[in-house]
């Protein structure tokens, strides 16, 4: 029983570093993502990995009411991700129905063109 103790201690700690390790890669991508889509897909990476990281550290000190922590922090993560999902979306909305300016000043000098060529009103004497 203690060999299968010990094996199960080392293979906790194992897993705990590989996933820092892996956390600070999540990081890295949050903070370099190209796209706000990239950013929000790493915010969700590092909330997961955080999860699993309270959960194993709960199973390596004994401590079961790390997992009720674990529980909170999954609610509180599953939320961020929604509330910048929404905040997005609500972004992209807002700018899709913007009238385009460019397309204003082409309206505009066409109104001029027409006038110069007396095809406007205020045309003949």
């Amino acid at each position: 029983m203690g060999l299968l103790s010990a094996a199960s201690r080392h293979l906790l700690l194992f897993s705990l570093i590989f996933l820092s390790i892996t956390l600070g890669f999540c990081l890295l991508r949050g903070i370099l993502g190209p796209k706000f889509t990239d950013r929000v897909v790493a915010v969700n990476m590092i909330g997961t990995k955080t999860i699993l990281l309270i959960a194993a550290l709960s199973l390596f000190l004994k401590e079961p009411y790390l997992l009720d922590v674990c529980l909170i922090y999954a609610l509180i993560s599953f939320l961020a991700v929604v509330v910048l999902s929404k905040t997005y979306m609500t972004a992209y909305n807002r700018k899709k129905s913007a009238p385009d300016p460019g397309a204003s000043l082409v309206a505009d000098r066409g109104e001029e063109t027409g006038s110069l060529n007396g095809s406007g009103s205020g045309g003949t004497l």
